[in-house]
């Protein structure tokens, strides 16, 4: 394992993210690394009825983190699924993309909910970090018809179109979304200028980000790199 990336792993594991969010990232990127994490047992504990406070971002992403780490829990499942209304989570395409990324963690796979992004993507998606998690669910919920594999070959190409001249895209959290979710579409040589940007991001101390984004800016960076590794 590169030092650098070791560096960071090490750094995630010491820190105290105060939001479910936070301590699910961690989980996720220690994970990601075959590695175990002290904030596991934190995030069952936080698991609840209804799962993590009712959010269904948060648990959608909590039950990710923790698929990561071998566990799976067959009630969270079901409950996405009771929370699905007319082919989406909430109307929203975070919620529902998000969802769909859990489930198929999960081994659930709910063609209704990949064609509600289909039917509704359109101008106002047309961001990187949008149109990436909407590909990354779709990869994830495989077993796509002709009709989905051109959408996420035509929106994969356009995310590459939209590449800055460093090599990432907009901030740290976005580049890192977008690199994942084209990684997982089967591009890699045309990543390598990404992820050579992406480690000359790294501060000194081993942690990607600015402010308060630091842990989960470190955390989505070490997920990438996971995912890029041979």
């Amino acid at each position: 394992m590169d030092h650098r990336i070791a560096k960071a792993l090490d750094w995630i594991e010491t820190q105290q993210p105060d939001s479910i969010k936070g301590i699910a990232r961690v989980v996720w990127a220690r994970g990601a690394w075959k590695l175990p994490s002290q904030h596991t047992a934190c995030l069952i504990w936080l698991k609840s009825d209804p799962p993590w406070g009712g959010n269904i971002r948060e648990t959608a992403r909590a039950a990710s983190s923790l698929f990561q780490m071998g566990l799976v829990f067959p009630d969270v499942g079901q409950w996405l699924l009771s929370k699905k209304k007319e082919g989406s989570w909430n109307g929203n395409v975070y919620d529902t993309a998000y969802s769909l990324i859990a489930l198929a963690d999960m081994d659930i796979h709910d063609p209704d909910g990949c064609q509600w992004l289909l039917d509704n993507y359109g101008p106002e998606w047309e961001h990187p970090g949008t149109t990436a998690l909407v590909v990354m669910a779709l990869v994830k919920q495989g077993a796509m018809p002709d009709e989905h594999h051109g959408f996420i070959e035509k929106r994969a190409r356009w995310l590459l179109e939209k590449r800055e001249l460093d090599g990432g895209w907009k901030n740290i959290a976005t580049s890192n979304i977008v690199m994942q979710s084209l990684l997982m579409t089967g591009l890699r040589e045309e990543l390598k200028v990404s992820v050579d940007w992406l480690m000359k991001e790294q501060n000194s101390e081993g942690f990607w980000g600015k402010g308060e984004d630091i842990i989960v800016a470190t955390s989505l960076s070490l997920i990438t790199l996971a995912l890029w590794k041979p």
